[in-house]
């Protein structure tokens, strides 16, 4: 059976986010591999197993399944993925963005003793889509509900290539479960690099418990480093001599080598608590900003992130801010759903106890979060999005991320969008 581990390595310091999901339970006699097929273009880590965590957040109705990860490449940046289960009134299981189904995770969720009745795919996105095929396999009598648009690329090819053979498309057919939910769906133009490849996602309210569920749109960054990622994960994060630092030193990026120079503590000289903590902020900053402005030394940085709901900065700069009308609008409408109390995202920490007005207040930054010319920054420290906004440039400069004058006017989700502006217009 799953025996507890203690929950989040951060929540013994001192001035650390409250737990909220309470403690994982693992199971270390079940096999853990998985292997990811077909291979994706970037290297998706963990590539061989994945340690699975059960949180149960509402007892008898409400759990969270996390496992790690993350980008390879030698960067070591990993962060938590999350499914979230519901039971319905039915007695059987609501899947919301399935992750690996190992040995564990499968015995872990047969453990609740209910039925999987419905596995949903809320989102266009590749890390999220991978599982489902195989999840869908281990559950063959369960409906799969699929977000509209899914895509590949460089082959544009059906989700049956991936092993998902759906049930029906969120918005077009109707589910025995909408009774407990409500959904709006984000559906803009093509993002960027083909006229097909598009940013979907649905945001999910689960009435009975008045918990909406999103898969990127928002996130809460608190010290809680997950359980997913290993400590060792997180050791060699925060080792001021690792691959990333030496790289940056090297480089001399944020001017970094004299900031090292100029430093009083280093890796060397803290415990293994002030360690952990270190590598988790540094491993959460790099997969929010690339890379912040004092990677070496993150702590102003980190106060400025943590601990309010947010859109993450590489959500927003390399997809909102270039369909930010879209967005708005979307973002509007889940606002308008019904009352809720808590926000489910699938990475870092949650559930989060924000409603309406703080979902609303999160896309504030909309149509941009750069600062006009000679006025102050009021969403993101200007110094920590230098890397990510020159990145979004470049992008931009080759043609890969489109903006308005450069999307293709052609294809079915270009061409919808523009009806929808035009309908708007009028």
């Amino acid at each position: 059976g799953a025996g507890p581990r203690p929950g989040g390595t951060a929540t013994t310091l001192p001035g650390a986010t409250p737990m909220t999901r309470g403690v994982g339970e693992s199971d270390d006699s079940k096999k853990r591999g998985y292997l990811i097929a077909p291979p994706p273009l970037f290297p998706l880590v963990p590539a061989f197993a994945r340690q699975t965590y059960r949180y149960e957040v509402d007892p008898g109705r409400m759990w969270f399944f996390e496992q790690k990860q993350g980008i390879g490449l030698g960067l070591n940046v990993s962060v938590n993925v999350r499914m979230t289960v519901i039971k319905l009134k039915t007695g059987g299981l609501w899947v919301h963005a399935p992750v690996a189904p190992t040995e564990e995770c499968i015995a872990l969720l047969a453990e609740l003793d209910a039925p999987v009745e419905h596995i949903v795919l809320p989102t266009t996105l590749f890390e999220h889509k991978i599982f489902v095929g195989p999840f869908q396999r281990r559950f063959p009598d369960a409906e799969v509900w699929i977000a509209p648009d899914q895509w590949s690329w460089p082959v544009n090819l059906p989700p049956s290539f991936f092993g998902i053979f759906q049930t029906g498309i969120l918005g077009q057919d109707t589910a025995s479960w909408e009774d407990e939910f409500e959904y709006e769906m984000l559906q803009p133009p093509a993002l960027g690099v083909a006229s097909y490849v598009s940013f979907t996602e649905c945001a999910f309210l689960h009435k009975p418990s008045k918990t909406l569920l999103v898969t990127d749109a928002v996130v809460y960054v608190s010290e809680n480093a997950p359980d997913a990622i290993p400590d060792r994960d997180l050791l060699e994060s925060g080792d001021d001599n690792n691959f990333t630092i030496a790289a940056l030193k090297f480089l001399n990026l944020f001017d970094i080598a004299t900031k090292a120079k100029a430093r009083k503590v280093t890796s060397d000289d803290m415990t293994e608590a002030q360690r952990l903590r270190l590598g988790w902020q540094r491993n959460a900053l790099q997969a929010l900003y690339f890379g912040p402005s004092n990677l070496l030394d993150p702590e102003q940085s980190w106060a400025r992130i943590t601990n309010k709901l947010l859109v993450a900065p590489v959500v927003s700069t390399l997809v909102y801010e270039n369909i930010p009308g879209e967005v708005d609008d979307w973002a509007r409408r889940v606002g308008k759903m019904g009352k809720f109390e808590r926000i489910v995202p699938c990475h870092f920490d949650a559930p989060i106890r924000a409603g309406p007005k703080e979902w609303n207040a999160a896309f504030g930054f909309l149509p941009s979060s750069r600062p006009e010319e000679g006025k102050e920054a009021r969403y993101y420290p200007d110094e920590d999005m230098v890397l990510l906004r020159g990145v979004e440039d470049f992008l931009q400069g080759l043609g890969v991320i489109f903006t308005d004058e450069s999307r293709p006017k052609y294809g079915r989700i270009n061409v919808r969008a523009e009806e929808r502006r035009s309908g708007a217009r009028r």
